[in-house]
């Protein structure tokens, strides 16, 4: 039988969205070495905060039963069919989620040597990354790879998930030896905040409930800690970077440099200078898209903006140059 769903009144919808606007999107990825777990906690995350679709969950359930298994949560972001036969992360997955507190993006990147330059890309964005570590195996040589690599990105925090707790029977001592392991190493890297959580991504400890096999950790859980940390000082509101995306020519009388404020803030008889090229000029306008013409120029723009620059001189700019 059908189902019968609700009507939404016109002032939900419009409280909805106003919510939605009021909530910040947090970018995260996680790292760490082969099997240590990461495709099943960031399943985990997902079902067990109720961002995957039914449909999905019972395509995963109806391949388990066939197989005579439990249902394998890492198929959430593992897409790839050779990613399912070897029960390992090729590519970087990205899952799109919110919660009512803040919207998510989360790159899902493999561990295995030869594909850590597909760790280096979902890093490259991230706000946070998530190192997972064995709790069976501690501190290896990936997983210091792949923090030095988060750390060289400017990574500016990173939350440390000592996965499958499960398998050596939640002994606190086990991870605290990893966790004093890797706060000696970590102090070499310039990480500037450090989180340690113990989790069991299988079981679903401490991802988005507490555990009550754990009760010597009382910190927060996984979900927790993404929905709270605090990155809007991340930001550069001083030093003015505007890489060219584009170049805008509609016709003879104008010429302008399209792209997204990276950090700072630049006002409209300012002056720039090009890089690489070393020229300078004076901005002369600063265009906006808005619905609203009277916004469409601005008098000053500042970081994430995405504006159309035209300066007083003209200069061989093109997409890959800096304004600064």
């Amino acid at each position: 039988p059908l189902q019968i769903v609700p009507k939404v009144s016109d002032a939900e919808v419009r409280a909805i969205l106003i919510e939605n606007e009021k909530s910040t999107l947090l970018r995260f990825s996680t790292a760490g070495s082969v099997d240590d777990g990461k495709s099943t906690l960031i399943g985990r995350l997902l079902h067990d905060s109720k961002n995957v679709y039914e449909d999905h969950i019972a395509a995963l359930e109806k391949k388990a039963v066939s197989k005579g298994i439990e249902i394998d949560l890492s198929h959430l972001t593992d897409g790839l069919k050779a990613e399912q036969e070897q029960g390992i992360t090729i590519d970087v997955a990205y899952r799109y989620f919110s919660t009512p507190h803040r919207r998510f993006i989360l790159a899902d990147t493999p561990g295995h040597e030869q594909y850590t330059r597909n760790m280096a890309t979902g890093a490259s964005t991230a706000d946070l990354t998530i190192i997972l570590i064995d709790a069976r195996k501690g501190v290896v040589t990936q997983t210091k790879r792949h923090s030095f690599i988060a750390s060289l990105l400017g990574v500016p925090r990173l939350l440390v998930a000592v996965n499958k707790m499960d398998l050596v029977s939640y002994e606190e001592e086990v991870y605290e030896k990893i966790r004093q392991e890797y706060t000696v190493f970590a102090s070499k890297l310039g990480i500037r905040e450090i989180r340690f959580i113990p989790v069991s991504a299988l079981k679903g400890d401490n991802i988005v409930a507490r555990s009550d096999t754990m009760s010597w950790y009382h910190g927060e859980t996984i979900m927790e800690y993404l929905e709270n940390v605090y990155v809007a000082s991340d930001s550069n509101q001083v030093d003015f970077r505007f890489p060219v995306q584009y170049v805008v020519r509609p016709d003879q009388n104008y010429r302008g440099y399209a792209g997204q404020i990276k950090s700072g803030s630049v006002r409209v008889g300012e002056e720039v200078l090009v890089i690489p090229s070393m020229k300078k000029s004076i901005v002369k306008s600063i265009d906006y898209l808005s619905s609203d013409p009277s916004k469409c120029q601005l008098e000053s723009a500042s970081a994430p903006q995405s504006v159309t620059i035209s300066l007083e001189d003209e200069i061989d700019i093109s997409r890959g140059d800096m304004l600064v």
